[in-house]
């Protein structure tokens, strides 16, 4: 019996009632008035009309500004994982890699070393990339990344970027109208996160008066090379595409109400005739 009570049945169904529920109130009371006045057919299509309408507004506020309904945002996406930039599938990443072995002073053409001011959400995105805590879905695939269990038990020894340039097709220039109509297209953005595990830390003394050490890097343990890609996103692809449609729809309905006074005001004038 105890078994039993702990079963708990929860469809999870109550945005959907919700939803359901605001669209038959606030809709379908505006369509009854509307009915009850114009009759059915003509309130439903100045209803729906109405509809679109307001969709095609709230829809374009949320096109320019990008709220709303939106998709995903600019992000940094782990590519490769690896103990030698050499072996990897990206050209650029090899050349840099053979330069980094070879002790060059100057590193390949387009690279440049970022400072460590400057790595915090690049660093944020490889460490997420290679950290599974315990519990971690990532921890089930038969292929994974998992390398560490927390962020504490590594650190970043440096970080490179290569690429990113925006430009624009026909030598169109930057200003506000293209930056909002012309979106800009760019080369390749990558950049490679190198990563090296903390010694082994020695067991904590509660009673000791001095501070805990400070990690030390372990000189014996690979540095890993993390290589991520800018990902653009789709940031107001939703919101456009409810604009589009909520805008081809306006003008159907639009048109039909045009179509049906003209037809009206036709056949009133031939009475009058």
């Amino acid at each position: 019996m105890v078994n039993l009570m702990g079963i708990v049945w929860d469809p999870t169904i109550i945005g959907y009632l919700a939803v359901a529920i605001g669209v038959v109130v606030l809709c379908g009371s505006v369509y009854l008035l509307l009915a009850t006045n114009l009759g059915a057919r003509l309130g439903f299509l100045v209803a729906l009309s109405g509809l679109a309408g307001w969709f095609m507004l709230m829809g374009i506020i949320w096109w320019v500004y990008g709220i709303g309904l939106k998709g995903d945002g600019p992000e940094w996406r782990p590519v490769e994982v690896t103990t030698s930039m050499q072996i990897s599938r990206i050209d650029k990443v090899r050349d840099l890699g053979a330069a980094l072995d070879q002790g060059a002073e100057q590193l390949p053409d387009g690279w440049h070393s970022l400072p460590a001011d400057e790595r915090g959400d690049v660093v944020a995105a490889a460490s997420s990339a290679v950290t599974c805590p315990p519990g971690d879905e990532r921890l089930s695939e038969p292929v994974n990344n998992c390398l560490f269990s927390a962020t504490s038990e590594f650190s970043d020894v440096g970080a490179f970027e290569v690429g990113g340039r925006r430009y624009r097709p026909l030598g169109i220039p930057d200003n506000v109208v293209t930056d909002f109509l012309i979106p800009s297209r760019g080369t390749p953005h990558y950049v490679v996160v190198r990563i090296q595990p903390f010694k082994e830390a020695p067991p904590i003394d509660l009673n000791a008066e001095s501070p805990p050490p400070e990690p030390e890097l372990d000189p014996d343990a690979p540095v890993y090379d993390i290589i991520l890609v800018r990902h653009q996103g789709n940031l107001r692809l939703p919101p456009a595409a409810i604009t589009i449609m909520s805008t081809l729809l306006f003008a159907v309905t639009a048109y039909q109400l045009h179509r049906r006074d003209k037809a009206a005001m036709a056949a009133r004038a031939a009475s009058s005739a």
